[in-house]
């Protein structure tokens, strides 16, 4: 709202889709709170993190500028689509699905979710809800979101959202993979056989 200008609301909230992103985050916010789910990002663990804290400051500054700048050019027609109205939709309903996907994760992870790439005292190998077919459901969940959100307010900048978060994204699976496999061996390779790394019986 602040990216499209509070003054003018009336008109964001006059197109459904506009308007459903800001109930989604507003029901996402509800049910995380209602649910008591842990949302601590910031838990380090017992892993270095290294220089992750950087990099997730970045990006959480870059995603800030996004969240700003992506409605203030839907309004000023900025690098925007045609007016199309099933992109909206298309990236409402990835916006729908990736708060459905996190929600299931962070309810299973608990105290082990962190957005760093560690390990928790006592961590165990989450392998029930989302995670007995997705071992990456937090990735998918934002590979949904970025491209997502740019489709809301028909962004031509949805494809490099699109690159840039699978490049992340890719990287911080063979990361954690890693970190994973040494920590609990032969378990995690036959979870890793049995499931999926994001998408059901595609990859």
């Amino acid at each position: 709202m602040a990216g499209w200008g509070f003054s003018d609301w009336r008109e964001y909230f006059a197109n459904p889709e506009r308007a459903g992103v800001v109930v989604l985050a507003l029901l996402g916010t509800v049910i995380v709170v209602s649910l008591r789910l842990d949302f601590d990002v910031l838990r380090t663990g017992q892993s270095e993190v290294g220089h992750q804290s950087v990099l997730l400051f970045l990006l959480t500054v870059a995603s800030i500028v996004l969240i700003w700048f992506l409605p203030d050019a839907d309004r000023r027609q900025i690098l925007t689509m045609d007016h199309a109205r099933i992109r909206r939709i298309v990236g409402l309903t990835l916006c729908v699905l990736g708060m459905i996907v996190r929600l299931l994760a962070l309810a299973k992870l608990g105290q082990q979710f962190s957005a760093y790439v560690t390990l928790q005292e006592g961590h165990e190998l989450v392998q029930t809800g989302i995670y007995c077919v997705i071992r990456h459901p937090l990735y998918l969940s934002l590979l949904l979101f970025g491209p997502g959100f740019a489709l809301i307010f028909r962004s031509l900048l949805v494809l490099p959202i699109l690159v840039i978060t699978a490049a992340f994204i890719s990287t911080r699976i063979y990361q954690e993979e890693r970190l994973l496999r040494k920590e609990f061996g032969s378990v995690f390779d036959q979870y890793r056989n049995r499931t999926w790394m994001l998408i059901p019986f595609i990859f």
